[in-house]
């Protein structure tokens, strides 16, 4: 999942196809992550970039990391880092969408000065979601999205508001 990352990071900043409209983002909000018994609910945020190759479809990165959280001296942290499809409904300044991709979700558990085994891995699977962009004006949009992963097992899901911008 990381080379295919970085061939789409690599993609995106070469310009992509010459018809492509390419984005980034950023959004934050509320963020889950259930592995087993581990449940780790807390702020987070979400980076991602796209392009938009037909007014329907678009491929987008993203990259959702939650904030750390610190109970009973466990230091818990999580992220999902997703490659999917976009299949958007234009229209005049607001445009649902619906999202799915492949997603990679890693959860560790650190012990802040205690004996607990440390506990990290790393699961693949699938994510899916709706949204929609709100235009502001030709380059510049708000999002808000609800996603969930199904990762091997562990689940996470996430509602966000956040700003995207085109070139």
């Amino acid at each position: 999942m990381k080379q295919i990352a970085i061939a789409v990071l690599v993609f995106f900043m070469a310009g992509g196809p010459a018809a492509a409209q390419n984005y980034i983002g950023l959004s934050g909000g509320f963020m889950s992550y259930e592995d087993g018994t581990t449940e780790l609910d807390s702020q987070g945020f979400t980076v991602f970039a796209g392009g938009q190759f037909d007014p329907l479809l678009a491929v987008e990165f993203s990259y959702t990391m939650l904030s750390s959280v610190e109970i009973n001296k466990r230091d818990y942290k999580a992220s999902v880092m997703a490659l999917s499809g976009v299949l958007r409904s234009p229209g005049e300044g607001f445009e649902p969408f619906l999202r799915l991709g492949l997603a990679r979700g890693d959860a560790s558990i650190a012990s802040v000065g205690g004996n607990a085994q440390p506990y990290d891995e790393e699961k693949d699977g699938l994510i899916f979601g709706l949204g929609a962009d709100m235009s502001l004006n030709y380059n510049s949009s708000i999002r808000i999205e609800y996603a969930e992963t199904d990762i091997d097992g562990a689940e996470s899901s996430r509602f966000s508001v956040g700003t995207v911008y085109r070139f």
